[in-house]
């Protein structure tokens, strides 16, 4: 997806079709290939660090049976990755501290930063993510997304970031990722102001088209197929979270 076209791509814990997902390798070949936004996962270590991951679980990735919450960052950065896309085509790749992630997308001038909350994080916490955010001089450009409703009110309210920085992850746990957009989380993300980003199997057309009405943008996640991709673009949305880069079809 180039810059300026109507819609905008973001890659999906980087260049994830072609690295494994959120290493350092995914991240700067996603700002190479002129995404518009580069979407990580964020957790908070035993020891205060945060660092980048899909799962708190590291079995997934890593092979280990620990939690990320549950360790320090010095006990993980020691375990490569073992799974993922292309892997073998790569350097052994480790955790990624989240300023690592903000290093890289500072490298680029127009790469915006979509930063998934996956905690409850407290004010204090989320202060500490911000101030880390607008060190690398990328507030401006970044995107903040969570499955935790608290966590963007906190945001909005006690730490003042406006409205258009922010968006509810929707559909991404077991009681909602087959139950479509309500007309109640519409009016609630119209109350706050938040956009949505949400599995993309659960909006309409009317969904995007009364959102839009409302001043909200729409993300859909994670659209892996032409078809699909043609389906959002008939949607209008704003954003596209993908694996892939497009040009109007995969590219494998």
């Amino acid at each position: 997806m180039k810059h300026g076209t109507a819609v905008k791509g973001v890659a999906h814990r980087g260049f994830s079709s072609q690295a494994p997902e959120n290493s350092r390798v995914a991240f700067a070949m996603a700002a190479e290939g002129d995404f518009y936004g580069i979407e990580c996962d964020i957790w908070r270590t035993r020891d205060g660090q945060y660092v980048v991951s899909h799962d708190n679980q590291m079995e997934r990735m890593y092979g280990q049976p620990w939690k990320i919450t549950e360790k320090t960052y010095e006990e993980m950065r020691k375990y490569p990755m073992i799974r993922g896309s292309q892997a073998v085509k790569h350097p052994p790749q480790h955790m990624v501290l989240f300023t690592g992630y903000l290093s890289i997308l500072a490298r680029e001038e127009t790469t915006h930063p979509v930063i998934e909350l996956k905690m409850d994080y407290t004010a204090a916490q989320l202060r500490e993510i911000v101030d880390l955010v607008k060190k690398y001089g990328l507030y401006d450009r970044t995107v903040f997304i969570s499955l935790h409703p608290q966590v963007l009110v906190r945001l909005k309210e006690e730490l003042h970031i406006l409205p258009e920085h922010l968006q509810y992850v929707y559909g991404a746990t077991a009681a909602t990722k087959r139950l479509p957009v309500s007309m109640e989380l519409e009016d609630w993300l119209g109350q706050y102001g938040f956009g949505l980003d949400a599995r993309f199997t659960l909006i309409t057309r009317g969904t995007v088209l009364r959102l839009h009405e409302k001043g909200l943008k729409v993300n859909v996640w994670t659209v892996n197929r032409p078809e699909d991709y043609e389906k959002m673009l008939s949607f209008g949305v704003d954003y596209i979270t993908s694996n892939y880069h497009w040009n109007g079809i995969r590219r494998s």
